[in-house]
């Protein structure tokens, strides 16, 4: 069983933006094999694939800048929904990254 607290929350922010960042549902229809959200962004950048895919496509030809903007988001999520609870940051931290964007 496990157990809920604080890094539990940031785990399950950090899906919320992956939902929000590639307009995908956890588990998406669109996804081989039973893949989650999570699995779907990290195989995609694990076979080197540009990046850019993965973000929502009506970010499609916003200015680079902002695009670069929505990538640092998308790296805050994935530190979020790292695998080991102790390698994922605070609320408190994961707010001050997103801020600094």
């Amino acid at each position: 069983m496990l157990k809920i607290n604080a890094k539990s929350d940031v785990y399950s922010y950090g899906v919320v933006l992956l939902e929000i960042i590639t307009r995908k549902r956890p588990v998406d229809p669109s996804f081989t094999d039973g893949q989650h959200v999570i699995q779907w962004v990290r195989g995609h950048l694990k076979s080197k694939k540009d990046p850019v895919e993965i973000l929502d496509p009506k970010l499609q030809g916003y200015p680079d800048t902002q695009i670069q903007e929505m990538l640092q988001a998308l790296g805050i999520s994935l530190l979020c929904t790292s695998n080991w609870a102790d390698d994922r940051p605070t609320m408190k931290d994961m707010m001050a990254l997103l801020r600094e964007i």
